[in-house]
């Protein structure tokens, strides 16, 4: 059996546990797309717009926000018809 190449390392530090747990509170708060600015401002501490940025691409590549024109929306959805579809969306 092998073992799979681990990935490669980050340039550097990510967001922190408590910040992805921060941020997936407030996305799950939410029913529409919220904008950045938003999140930031419904945040309990603050966080650097970079690190926020970092939080949501992490989300995105296990697929559990969606982003679009009109911001960022908690989508957790195991449903395969609902990825193909957000898969063709033109993105910004």
């Amino acid at each position: 059996m092998r073992i799979p190449a681990m990935p490669a390392k980050l340039p550097r530090k990510g967001p922190t546990l408590d910040t992805l747990h921060m941020v997936e509170t407030v996305l799950r708060r939410f029913d529409r797309p919220v904008s950045l600015n938003l999140i930031k401002g419904v945040l309990p501490r603050k966080v650097m717009h970079s690190t926020l940025r970092e939080a949501i691409e992490h989300y995105k590549r296990l697929g559990c926000v969606t982003e679009g024109s009109k911001g960022v929306m908690w989508t957790l959805n195991a449903q395969q018809d609902f990825w193909r579809t957000v898969d063709s969306w033109e993105s910004r």
